[in-house]
């Protein structure tokens, strides 16, 4: 989960608000679920069982070299000042593929380990090395990450914790962790929206950690 780096970054530095593509708007509860306790603990990823992030990201790439694209003039519009059209000299040059490729990798990629705590109201969640995020329901906070500026808010949906952030460029981000107790599982469901690439949503699978991380 950064906020990125998602969680990132927000994938979990997080931050995520109300979204209509990316996190819902209902309202979310400040205090969870008695059942919802049974998230706390280690956690690490379930590659089988998850979404494959590479197949993703390809699509992510897609969809944002397709809106990178310079736009030719319409059929029978002649060029700005006539003949071959012209090149904005204040348009942003393309940014390099390969440093694209490990800009969005990094920052939305899930976590290979997660570890949750719910001290008092609040919750927190560490997402492999990173440091530790805090977040307490039903209070909105500005963060400032990898992504941008952003509001973010959490809350409880019946047994699941949500986080939602909104950022100033108009992206929005939302995770959704839930504890499945019959497996003993902890699914998280990460959503995004963005100018650039359009949206993602992605579904990994952590099961509970029986001994150290590898």
């Amino acid at each position: 989960m950064r906020i990125p780096r998602p969680w990132p970054k927000l994938a979990w530095a997080v931050a995520l608000a109300t979204g209509l593509t990316v996190g819902g708007c209902h309202s979310l509860d400040s205090r969870p679920a008695p059942a919802a306790t049974t998230m706390t603990g280690e956690w690490r990823i379930d590659p089988a069982g998850s979404d494959d992030f590479d197949h993703k990201l390809a699509s992510v790439l897609q969809q944002f070299h397709r809106r990178e694209q310079p736009r030719p003039p319409y059929a029978g519009q002649p060029a700005p000042g006539g003949g071959a059209a012209q090149i904005d000299p204040l348009m942003m040059p393309l940014e390099d593929p390969q440093r694209l490729h490990a800009r969005l990798a990094d920052d939305l990629r899930p976590a290979a380990a997660l570890r949750i705590a719910l001290l008092g109201d609040g919750v927190e969640i560490t997402r492999d090395t990173e440091p530790t995020r805090q977040y307490r329901p039903g209070q909105t906070v500005s963060r400032i990450d990898s992504s941008g500026a952003a509001s973010v808010n959490c809350g409880w949906d019946q047994g699941a914790f949500v986080v939602r952030a909104k950022y100033t460029n108009r992206g929005e981000r939302s995770w959704r962790l839930e504890h499945d107790a019959a497996s003993d599982t902890l699914r998280v469901t990460f959503r995004a929206s963005n100018p650039q690439y359009g949206q993602i949503e992605l579904h990994t699978l952590y099961r509970r950690a029986a001994g150290p991380a590898p």
